[in-house]
């Protein structure tokens, strides 16, 4: 059995998102080559006092109509182009758009509309925040450190650096990591998440002194000297063959090269903190408990698909996907068979399999996993990967497991529940 932690949510993009956000860029541009019209009444003229326009953006901006007010923000800056406060106004409706294109699940028009606030304000802070963040919702880790570590040296921001210290263990980095935590530390001793992470990084940099690396397109792979030629290429060769089904099924490439850690088994408990019946961990990084004597090849590479499907289940869901799902789906694509004398005796519900995947104790994970795979067996038999691909995307985008269930297979989750129940005997 494989445990995975529940990362913080790292999404998918609907084009009318991305136009919108497009035609917000477009606004003054366009605006400024237009020809006057000498024939245009007073009322127009006077509209464009910035006053007024102000006042307007501002009844529009509370009203949540945030493409219009912006550009009445921008139109009272084409008034009085010299005022920093008016600026600073343009600066505040684009950041208040990007923050709420980011809680509806639009990273990309996020993205987007930071900009274009930055624009008018290129040292604010809050805006090279949403910058950062926006990066990370929308999959592309490597372009939120530039707009983070600017935001930093502007003040001071706990969550700022405790999600770069994230960034950066996950970037293999962890001295930076390190850093950022005990930055944190200094002014807020008693901050719990900063001492889980950096115990954990601690943890992991002890373990890890002296691995090896090797890098190759799809992965980076960790591990002691002592492995040896053959337990090295073997690992790798697997890793390979797991990248190739897990796309086949489920259309998913890694932008950057994987990590991928083998650990002595005493490393692994040490570094991981998991249950003792785990088997393999994916955190941001996948690491299996492998010593120099490899297990059967078929347990190997059944173990390598499982977490690399984890990997997978959680970019294209950017962190969604409850545990539930991610366990099925991991044990059905690494081939594992379904129990066919499976039964539940009383009520089947995703809450129930959701807590018995995470029970310590291993005979009630088991059948945790059991009743994972089982549902999402079914879930497979009505739409095929190509109706899982769907779900995991409307989970990216922020619908509730609830609603993507609805508009992928047409039923509610209580209505597929009390089918589950009947079949299962229950």
């Amino acid at each position: 059995m494989k445990r995975i932690r529940r990362a913080r949510p790292l999404a998918l993009v609907a084009l009318p998102a991305l136009v919108l956000a497009t035609l917000a860029l477009g606004w003054r541009d366009g605006r400024r080559h237009a020809l006057p019209n000498p024939e245009r009444p007073a009322v127009a003229a006077a509209a464009r006092d910035s006053r007024a326009l102000t006042e307007e953006a501002i009844r529009l901006y509370a009203a949540g109509q945030f493409p219009r007010a912006c550009e009445r923000f921008s139109r009272a800056v084409d008034d009085d182009p010299t005022s920093a406060a008016l600026r600073a106004d343009v600066g505040s409706c684009f950041e208040g758009w990007g923050w709420h294109a980011l809680r509806e699940g639009r990273p990309d028009e996020a993205l987007l509309l930071f900009r274009q606030g930055l624009a008018e304000v290129p040292e604010a802070p809050s805006l090279w925040k949403g910058l950062g963040l926006a990066a990370v919702h929308a999959g592309r880790p490597d372009d939120a450190f530039d707009p983070l570590e600017r935001a930093l040296r502007a003040e001071f921001d706990p969550e700022v650096r405790l999600l770069l210290a994230h960034l950066y263990e996950y970037r293999d980095d962890p001295a930076r990591a390190i850093a950022h935590l005990r930055a944190v530390l200094e002014r807020e001793p008693t901050h719990a998440e900063a001492r889980r992470l950096l115990a954990k990084v601690e943890r992991e940099a002890r373990a890890e002194a002296g691995f090896h690396r090797d890098v190759t397109p799809r992965f980076v792979l960790k591990y002691r000297d002592a492995r040896g030629e053959h337990a090295r290429s073997t690992v790798l060769g697997l890793l390979d063959v797991a990248a190739e089904r897990v796309d086949r099924a489920l259309h998913w490439k890694p932008r950057d090269p994987v990590t991928v850690v083998l650990y002595e088994r005493a490393q692994f408990r040490d570094v991981t903190r998991v249950h003792d019946w785990a088997t393999g961990l994916f955190d941001g990084k996948i690491r299996l408990p492998v010593g120099p004597t490899l297990p059967p090849a078929a347990h190997l590479q059944g173990l390598i698909v499982h977490e690399y499907a984890h990997a997978a289940i959680h970019h294209l869901s950017r962190g969604r996907a409850p545990r539930w799902l991610h366990e099925g789906l991991a044990q059905a694509l690494e081939g594992a068979p379904v129990d066919p004398m499976l039964r539940v005796p009383g009520s089947v519900t995703l809450a129930g399999i959701e807590a018995l995947v995470a029970d310590p104790d291993p005979l009630r994970a088991r059948t945790g996993y059991d009743l994972a795979l089982w549902v999402v067996r079914d879930l497979l038999d009505r739409g095929g990967t190509e109706a899982m691909r769907e779900l995991l995307g409307r989970l990216a985008a922020g619908d509730t497991i609830d609603g993507a269930t609805l508009r992928v297979y047409g039923l509610r989750m209580a209505e597929l529940e009390a089918q589950w129940h009947r079949l299962l005997g229950g």
